[in-house]
């Protein structure tokens, strides 16, 4: 199998970047891994392998494409990638506010075109909440991820019924048992994602040349603003 992995640089800080190369360790046992991040950061290392750009990323190269996904503004550039680009999304988080801000800036202003970005975040009452007060959204402000992924990973069933009840139609989930810490059993978690790839559909390919510049130039202008 050849997988595209999308995560945050070998020098992340945290325990979410922790947690991710304790599991990305466990992935090179069972399939060929590319590893993507954000644009300005590829490059250095990640077990042995140079990083790419993630504006690079072509999903009909790979057998699946596969998000780690917090709620993190680091893992900002991810948005653009799976609206445009679908894929395998592993979340760990509901709430994805400081990722959504961090990827769309408006959000931290008042207006007409940030409410219409929360209402495309998080629905009408987002963008009632942004157009009250900018600063007090509790919307979790995260349909760019879950409304766009193909297919999903989480950690437990109450994640996977709010996937299921958000989106209101058929979605391939897989419910794994993720490790809080980096000393976890990270390899029994890839064995049994990589079986649940069997059952899963392969990522969706970018239809259009153009789509693939508006990823890039997503990234890219995220990239400048972070």
């Amino acid at each position: 199998m050849k997988l595209a992995l999308v995560t945050t640089p070998w020098d992340a800080e945290g325990e979410h970047a922790a947690c991710a190369r304790a599991f990305g360790r466990e992935l090179w046992e069972h399939a060929e891994v590319q590893v993507f991040v954000e644009n300005p950061r590829a490059g250095a290392d990640w077990f042995g392998t140079r990083t790419r750009p993630a504006g690079e990323l072509l999903p009909r190269d790979f057998d699946q494409v596969l998000y780690l996904v917090d709620d993190a503004a680091e893992h900002a550039f991810m948005a653009p990638l799976v609206r445009t680009l679908g894929g395998c999304v592993a979340l760990h988080s509901w709430e994805l506010r400081q990722l959504a801000r961090a990827a769309y800036p408006e959000l931290a202003k008042p207006g007409l075109r940030a409410a219409k970005r929360a209402f495309g975040e998080g629905g009408l009452a987002a963008a009632r909440e942004h157009w009250s007060d900018p600063t007090s959204t509790t919307s979790p402000l995260n349909r760019s991820i879950v409304r766009f992924g193909d297919t999903f990973l989480v950690r437990d069933e109450a994640l996977r019924k709010l996937l299921l009840d958000d989106r209101n139609a058929p979605t391939p989930i897989g419910v794994l048992p993720w490790p809080a810490t980096p000393e976890g059993d990270w390899a029994a978690v890839a064995r049994a994602m990589f079986k649940l790839f069997e059952r899963f559909p392969p990522p969706r390919t970018a239809r259009k040349g153009l789509i693939g510049l508006r990823v890039r130039e997503g990234v890219r202008q995220n990239s400048q603003k972070a």
